[in-house]
């Protein structure tokens, strides 16, 4: 791959304050493009909005929100003279038995994880067809997408979902110009799963199905993220692929009855 393969290319990455978002959105600049970040932490955005220099622009924005989700795929746009590359990151879950799973957390997990998959697809390919230019949209999923986890019904099901979303987005694009592909992290260091890493039992009930024995590094995610936004990975759409330290071979570990065991 050649050292800057996305020199000139203007870029929206949601989740971008932190972990895999802002991992993905320095990775991006480091490769010559010009980034959106977007997130609803407005104090983690100006950071590391600050920290990435000129080619980074803040952009506080909720992905559960359609209408914000539209206006920053066109601001993109506007800044940058054209959107050639969307990722959408932002998503979160809830642990809790499926029984006991209050139906606003189901439909607030659904909200950001999937809605807002489905709204960054929608308005950056847009933008894209009105542009006339060719683009990437890449959608951040899990190995939960297809590994069923206790507790995490709300989440497995919102990434099953980003991974069709993915399909059937890359079945209608890509004869347009526009390629529609998928990461699936397994355990990633990233704040959000600083308290499962930092906890003894659940560390071990992690290590004990991820193969290389080490969670996966953001930067990793970020790395594979440019090679599918490049024009290296022309023939990939429609595909997701797993980056989770061998996990998906060995199944997934028990959050609720392996901990109480333990």
């Amino acid at each position: 791959m050649r050292s800057n393969p996305l020199e000139g290319r203007g870029a929206v990455v949601t989740g971008a304050a932190s972990g895999i978002g802002n991992a993905i959105a320095t990775a991006f600049i480091a490769a010559g493009a010009r980034v959106v970040l977007c997130d609803v932490n407005a104090d983690g955005l100006e950071a590391a909005a600050h920290a990435l220099g000129d080619h980074a622009i803040a952009r506080i924005a909720d992905v559960s929100d359609e209408r914000q989700v539209e206006r920053a795929m066109r601001a993109a746009r506007d800044a940058f003279g054209s959107l050639d590359i969307v990722v959408n990151v932002a998503g979160f879950g809830f642990i809790s038995p499926l029984t006991e799973l209050p139906a606003e957390k189901w439909k607030s997990v659904h909200a950001v994880s999937l809605d807002g998959v489905f709204y960054g697809v929608k308005h950056g390919a847009r933008q894209m067809l009105e542009q006339g230019r060719p683009g990437v949209i890449i959608n951040i999923s899990s190995v939960n997408a297809q590994q069923p986890g206790e507790g995490q019904v709300a989440y497995c099901a919102a990434k099953a979902g980003v991974d069709m979303v993915t399909r059937c987005g890359a079945l209608e694009l890509s004869g347009r110009g526009i390629r529609v592909v998928g990461i699936a992290p397994g355990l990633v260091e990233t704040p959000l799963t600083r308290n499962e890493l930092n906890d003894p039992a659940t560390r071990e009930l992690f290590m004990s199905i991820i193969p290389t024995n080490r969670a996966v590094k953001p930067q990793e995610i970020a790395a594979a993220a440019v090679f599918l936004a490049s024009d290296e990975a022309g023939s990939i759409t429609g595909h997701t692929i797993a980056i989770d330290g061998g996990s998906l071979t060995r199944g997934y570990p028990a959050l609720l009855t392996g901990l109480h065991s333990k």
